[in-house]
């Protein structure tokens, strides 16, 4: 820090070093670092020309770096260091994003960092390099990294602390392979199952997705971002990105206000509290507007009411289409200025140097203020500040030594094991005794894309030959943990080979005791993921049917990212566990709960339906139910998911009563604690999953929804033991968001349910 601001204040290191020493004396080391880190921003700023602040305003891709530019081609590319040395040495480029293929050595990682970092060191200014990388659910292009369940099963899991503990991991990961600006999490929520990006989610509540999502926050950056701990955190897609209408990516949503405030805008805001330092923009429109073209979403809504003060990133190419796909825009020269002057800071181009070019122009023209450029270059470079850049720029050697430790798969498998959501076990079909002779088939039995989705190794995830050696498939965990002998796999190929549809299920089931039918997926990101149908593709619905002809017990695996429909079949299936995108470890935990050696806990964290038509959330207003049969005569059966938010079985018959529901005065603004008992009858430990909802049961003016989550946990209960314990519903649940975003408070009557268990509480004013 010293050296550094030496070189931008003009003054030698003997009389800095000496400034240092005085402050010292007056002010704390806190406080001083803190004048430091203004001082070099300011410093900077003042010496920059137009061309150096545009420049840091620009993200390129790798791949438009390197010796192809052909982004998904699936070939290996190497970085052309003459391109790189234009790009920073010519535009004063100050972000580079995205690997230019598949994953990368972390040995490779480095030489790319220590590569990019020397050439930007050497300039005038000595102004650092800010890298992005999309680390989903691990360090998805780094070889060998870890790679955890998805949100959505993370959210199954409803375990804060696990949810840390990947975070926790993923930012060492991160930070050991040089990269320190991660674009995650995903603060969307889901509640269109048809869109792609569902699984990157963490399903359909709005306090799943705000309160697990603040814990990667801290997780990446509560440690200090310039201590060699952590990365920078990444909010996306504000806003609406995940309620697309028609369910395609990246196209229009249509929300109320009242929507935006009950359920897209409190996960952002606790992700912003959680003090995250940048934010991505979503690639749609809202009501008819594009969000990167946005002044009253991007600055009115997002830095004035809610407060967030850090980087404000464009996702792929958004800029551009403002004018090439929202049409909003007569040019791209047109799209900068809207884009600019609607609040972002940078864009991620990430091809071109159209973006430097006009933005250049538009300033020189006075159309744009240079005052308005510094605001954002302000922000960059105390991102920069931030992250450590400025005094440790490269690959630091203590963060190498943070990947890849024994303990991480102990944790990817833990983690695996809690998000396993057991949906159905008639006549407790499971667990197995590990003496059966199981059939083994389906199209996501001896595939790793479904068991791992998108962002694994590569954009798609569904490259085979990406994976570490050692990753194992659904039926190659089976033989591990049942043995060879008792795993029967007539078709052990990959998930789009037909053969799996061809067997004569008749004949490979004569010597098995049950079929473990493995349906779902294979990995897909973004746009590819697209589907225009919720069911299941009729080869697997025709295959379920079949393996249930055959007379022996059906235990039906879901491999899938979103809840793909299984009403067609699902009556006469056994027993149902439904995997999610589990991860790295994840064929081990499904043998392992399958066998009976891990007892699932996971919970829903979307509610399941059962018909295309009929995709109501869980917590829907009354109306949203009322059905029409004959006619004149209403019922209230319209709500009729596959299964409820929230379901999940374990092994054992668990069994929870509320003892109290209580507050100190029964007014409202107190908080409400509720204590229960749970009682575990059965020879297996168990955790027991709560979730705890409230529902208005009356209101003025605005209908109430009945049934909102306000509160989960997770509670170990000993086999052949009781626990007793409470949990806590904080004061604003027993209150209602109008369309202005204001919380109103009634007094009258509430519904409190506790994992199925229901008490009326009375608050009054």
């Amino acid at each position: 820090m010293k050296f550094i601001l030496s070189k931008v204040l003009g003054l030698p290191p003997a009389i800095v070093i000496l400034l240092f020493t005085c402050c010292s004396v007056n002010t704390s080391r806190a406080q001083n670092l803190q004048e430091d880190d203004l001082a070099l921003v300011e410093g900077l700023l003042d010496q920059m020309t137009l061309e150096d602040k545009v420049g840091q305003m620009t993200q390129l891709t790798l791949g438009f770096l390197s010796t192809s530019q052909k982004q998904h081609d699936g070939r290996p590319k190497k970085v052309d260091w003459e391109k790189m040395r234009v790009a920073i040495e010519q535009y004063r480029v100050g972000s580079i994003l995205n690997s230019a293929g598949n994953a990368y050595p972390i040995e490779e990682w480095h030489r790319v960092i220590e590569g990019i970092q020397e050439i930007a060191m050497s300039q005038p200014l000595a102004i650092p390099i800010v890298y992005g990388i999309d680390a989903i659910h691990g360090v998805t292009y780094t070889q060998g990294s870890t790679l955890f369940p998805h949100n959505i099963g993370l959210a199954a899991s409803r375990s804060r602390r696990l949810t840390t503990k990947c975070a926790e991991i993923t930012a060492a990961e991160a930070r050991a392979s040089g990269l320190r600006w991660n674009f995650d999490p995903v603060f969307d929520v889901g509640r269109q199952p048809l869109w792609p990006r569902f699984p990157e989610t963490f399903g359909e509540s709005s306090l799943l997705c705000g309160q697990l999502g603040a814990e990667i926050v801290e997780a990446y950056e509560g440690k200090g971002l310039n201590e060699g701990a952590g990365v920078a955190a990444c909010l996306k897609h504000f806003l609406g990105y995940g309620v697309p209408a028609s369910g395609k990516d990246r196209t229009e949503a249509y929300i109320s206000d009242l929507e935006m405030w009950e359920h897209h805008i409190p996960p952002f805001q606790a992700g912003i509290d959680a003090g995250a330092s940048t934010v991505m923009v979503n690639s749609g429109s809202v009501n008819g507007e594009p969000v990167h073209a946005s002044f009253g979403l991007l600055t009115t809504l997002l830095r004035q009411r809610m407060g967030f003060e850090g980087v404000v990133v464009s996702d792929w190419q958004d800029v551009i289409r403002l004018h090439t796909r929202h049409h909003v825009a007569s040019s791209h020269r047109e799209a900068v200025k809207m884009a600019i002057e609607a609040g972002l800071d940078m864009s991620m181009v990430p091809n071109e140097y159209s973006f430097c070019e006009h933005l250049i122009d538009l300033v020189k023209k006075g159309e744009i203020a240079e005052e308005r450029i510094d605001e954002s270059v302000r922000r960059i470079l105390t991102l920069k500040v931030k992250l450590g850049l400025f005094e440790f720029p490269g690959v630091e050697s203590d963060a190498v030594q943070e990947f890849g430790l024994a303990d991480y798969k102990d944790i990817a498998l833990e983690t695996a094991e809690a998000s396993l959501v057991l949906l159905e076990n008639k006549g407790d079909v499971l667990p197995f005794e590990g003496t059966e002779k199981l059939l083994v088939v389906g199209p996501t039995s001896a595939s790793l894309g479904p068991l791992h989705g998108c962002w694994s190794y590569s954009w798609q995830g569904s490259v085979e030959d990406a994976y570490p050696e050692e990753t194992l498939t659904v039926v190659q965990a089976m033989r591990a943990v049942f043995g060879e002998d008792n795993i029967i796999c007539p078709v052990e190929k990959g998930f789009d080979d037909a053969a799996h549809f061809d067997l004569d299920l008749n004949s490979s089931a004569s010597e098995a005791d049950a079929i473990v039918l493995c349906l779902g997926e294979n990995a897909y990101a973004e746009s590819p993921g697209v589907i225009d149908d919720l069911h299941l593709p009729s080869e697997q619905i025709d295959l379920a049917r079949r393996a249930i002809q055959t007379g022996k017990p059906v235990v039906l695996l879901l491999l899938e990212g979103r809840g793909r429909l299984v009403s067609a079949f699902i009556d006469d299936v056994d027993a149902v566990l439904l995997a999610l995108l589990p991860g790295s470890q994840g064929a081990l935990a499904i043998a392992r709960t399958l066998r009976g050696l891990s007892n699932p806990s996971g919970v829903l964290p979307f509610t399941y339906q059962r018909h295309s038509g009929d995709l109501i959330p869980y917590d829907h207003r009354f109306t949203s139910k009322v059905t029409q049969g004959p006619p004149g005569v209403f019922t209230d059966e319209g709500f009729r998911p596959q299964w409820l938010f929230g379901h999940g079985l374990t092994y054992s018959n668990l069994k929870l009563d509320i003892l109290e529901v209580s507050s100190p005065q029964n007014k409202l603004g107190e908080p409400v604690e509720v204590s229960y008992q749970i009682s575990n009858p059965s020879a297996r430990d168990a955790v027991k999953t709560l979730d705890v909802f409230v529902g208005d049961d009356f209101a003025s003016g605005l209908a109430p929804r009945k049934r909102v989550l306000v509160e989960f946990d997770r509670v170990t209960v000993p086999a052949n033991e009781e626990v007793r314990g409470s949990i806590t519903i904080p004061s604003d649940a027993f209150g209602f968001v109008d369309r202005e975003g204001e919380m109103n408070f009634e007094a009258g009557t509430f519904t409190v349910e506790v994992s199925g268990e229901i008490v009326t509480l009375r608050l009054s004013d």
